[in-house]
Formats: C-alpha cells, structure tokens, sequence
C-alpha cells in the first residue's frame, strides 16, 4: 500500500479520505473488536480468532456497518413477495457471498469497511477477491477508482494445511510480497490478528490509506497471552515489535530471532535451547511483515538520496534493529525470500530461513529419543544456523557447529 509505505508525492497519491459516516462506522468496529475478550486459558489460532470477531461484527449496533464477505457464504435466495414469510424472516445477518453487491452503491458515501474472508491457496482465488473489492466504480469512473480500492482479506488457507492440495502455493506469498497495492501480514496469534485487524480499519477506513491488507490465518492454536499493548500493537502494524529482551548481565554470546506468523513458534523454542544448550542469549522479535519492513526501509533510502539536505524519516527496521552489532537470524514459514527482504538493510551479519530450508529428518540426541522439530524450519536447523552466525562472526569456536550437529543428530 502506497501510503502505508512511503512519503512525498506517492503518499499523497495514495489517499482517499473517507466521509464521516465511514469514518464513524469503522470507528464502531474497533470499538466492538478490542471489546471482545480471548478465552481464558484455551489455546486459540488466528483461524479460531477471526470466527469469533467477525461474528461479534455482524451483531448488534456494528451489522450494518461492515460489508462481511465469506466465499465460502451461499447467495441468498431472492426475498419471497408474501408479507407473512417476510415477517418469519429471520433477521440475523449473513456474510456476503461476493463483494460484487458493493459495486452498486448509490454514492461513496454510503462506503462500509469491507472485510473479505477467503479460504483459497491459489492466487487466482486472491486475485479475484480483490477484483471484485476494487468495484466497479474503476471501470466507470476513473477519477474515483481509488475511492473503492481498499480493503481488508483475511485468508484461511495456510502453508501448513495437512491436505496438500488446501496448502498455499508457494507464488502466493512472493507475489504479494511484490504488489505495492497489497500489503501482507502473517500474524503469529490470536492477539496478534485482532491487533493487526484493528490497525488496518484505522489506516483504510479513519485515515482514509488505499490499498489491500492482507492477514494470513493460520490453524494452530496459540498458548492464551495477554493482549498486546497499544505500543505494540502500533509496531506490530508497522511490521515487527518486540517480544524478549536481553539481559542486563552483559552476555558474552548474543543473537536477534525474527520470526513471523507460525513459524515464531519454532523460534521462541530456537531461543531457548540456544540458552540452555549454548550459553546464548536471545532477543527476540515477531514480524507479522518482512515486506512492510523492507519496502519502508527501501522507501526510506529512496528519499534520503533524492533530498540529502533533509531530515531523513528513520525506518521502523531500522529503529529496532539498525543499531545493535548482534547477528539478526530472520525465520518464516514461506519461501525465505520473504524473510530475506529486510537483509539488505541490516548492517550486522545476517541470514534467513524459510520453508524452503528443509530440516532433516529422523534425527535423534544423544540419549537416541528421536527430535520433534516441527514445521520447517525446525527448531534444531534455527538453532544451528544461529550458532553459525555466531562462529562466522568469530565470536564462537568453529567447532561448536560440529558439537551441535552431534547434540541434535543431523548428520
């Protein structure tokens, strides 16, 4: 998204304020979904999560302030002319089958925050949700094309679906990754979602950015957390917040873990073997986007070189991470150029893992209990790549990589 990202004249271009009764209709919406409570102590998935806050949305004061569209949601069949079975009727709401009904409304003003639920693993199945979300209005009216290009996809179909053919494809994430109109979160939990979904009414609907936000939904359930801070939630938007800090003791051995989506996961266990086995200490981060990261980062350099007697606006990359001269190991569940996006604009040694960096299985430690590493990449290959960082940048002896490999049996 143009102005999610960048400054000067592309922001600009970006925008398209909304009236006030959208405005105040997504306000209402915020307000319902930060209402709405986790539960308790069970586990709940980003999955789980979006069942529950879109069906608090289409109650009460906010159902008819929100276009809900489900494509999986039957078409409605057309209302009967008999006034007895209209009054039977039953009023509760239901999603939108398609979000071509939007195209005919009567005036922008009449505009809802759209919130599209998909459960496709194609890009075409993406690229026609966010045809019909763009509206008719674009073939229309090209003067107002960009006052229907928002709005907000929230897709169930993961990487990590046990059916193959229900499973991502693998071009999805890269091309999303490559669209500037689309912006891609993978959010690692529950409250990491709604936080996110929250954000993104405000940025579409309140401040009036253009664009599509696109959350990934992921099946896994998460361990109950406390929601996150209004700090946090902002960073997170942003693309990344911290999770774990360092000690105050001055450790001798130091790495930075991103992970994002699912896959954080696997890193937070990366960090602690890395303590107990290695001796290293861990800051820790969740990266719900590695592509906003790098595209403000890019966006940011861009303009310092186009205006060298101005004030640069410093990125959010490189406020949390710019400054330190620990090795940063940045881990996602899709291909690891999503990952890899942010190393450009890292200063101390880097590297990123992705689905693509298979682990290896039927690996055993020293007692012989066979390893559970979980998705790739798994939490032993996360911990021997940080350990390599560490012996690249001279601060380990070489041979802690073969010690490890035998701790963890990958041979």
């Amino acid at each position: 998204m143009r102005e999610w990202v960048s400054r000067g004249r592309a922001a600009v271009e970006g925008r398209s304020v909304p009236d006030e009764v959208t405005r105040q209709a997504a306000l209402a919406c915020i307000g319902k979904l930060r209402a709405v409570r986790s539960a308790g102590q069970t586990p709940v998935s980003p999955s789980g999560a979006i069942a529950t806050l879109t069906h608090a949305l289409s109650e009460g004061e906010t159902s008819d302030k929100v276009w809900i569209v489900d494509s999986d949601a039957e078409l409605a069949p057309p209302p009967s002319r008999d006034p007895a079975s209209k009054r039977k009727r039953s009023r509760k709401p239901v999603p939108l089958a398609s979000a071509i009904v939007t195209w005919f409304r009567s005036a922008p003003a009449r505009e809802r925050p759209l919130l599209y639920l998909l459960h496709s693993p194609t890009l075409r199945g993406v690229l026609s949700a966010g045809i019909e979300a763009a509206g008719l209005r674009d073939a229309q009216d090209a003067q107002d094309a960009r006052a229907g290009r928002r709005g907000i996809f929230v897709n169930d179909a993961t990487i990590w679906s046990p059916d193959r053919f229900q499973r991502v494809r693998p071009e999805l994430p890269l091309w999303l990754a490559a669209q500037a109109e689309w912006l891609p979160y993978d959010p690692a939990s529950a409250q990491e979602l709604k936080a996110l979904l929250c954000a993104a009414l405000d940025a579409l609907y309140v401040r009036g950015e253009s664009g599509f936000c696109y959350l990934s939904a992921h099946e896994a359930p998460h361990a109950p957390s406390r929601a996150l801070t209004r700090s946090d939630a902002r960073n997170a938007f942003k693309g990344m917040y911290r999770l774990r800090t360092l000690p105050d003791t001055n450790p001798p051995y130091v790495v930075r873990l991103c992970g994002a989506g699912r896959a954080l996961a696997n890193v937070l266990e990366a960090a602690r073997w890395l303590q107990l086995d290695w001796g290293v200490a861990c800051e820790v981060w969740s990266c719900p986007s590695y592509t906003r990261l790098a595209r403000e980062a890019g966006e940011a350099e861009r303009m310092a070189l186009q205006r060298p007697d101005h004030i640069a606006n410093e990125a959010h990359l490189v406020q949390c991470l710019g400054d330190g001269s620990a090795p940063v190991l940045a881990v996602t569940g899709y291909a690891r150029h999503i990952a890899n996006q942010i190393g450009a604009f890292m200063p101390a040694r880097f590297a990123a893992l992705g689905s693509d960096d298979a682990d290896i299985g039927n690996a055993t430690d020293e007692s012989g209990e066979r390893l559970s590493t979980g998705d790739a990449p798994g939490v032993r290959w996360i911990v021997l790549n940080a350990l390599r960082l560490l012996v690249d940048e001279g601060t380990l002896p070489r041979t802690r990589i073969a010690d490890a490999t035998r701790r963890y049996g990958v041979v």
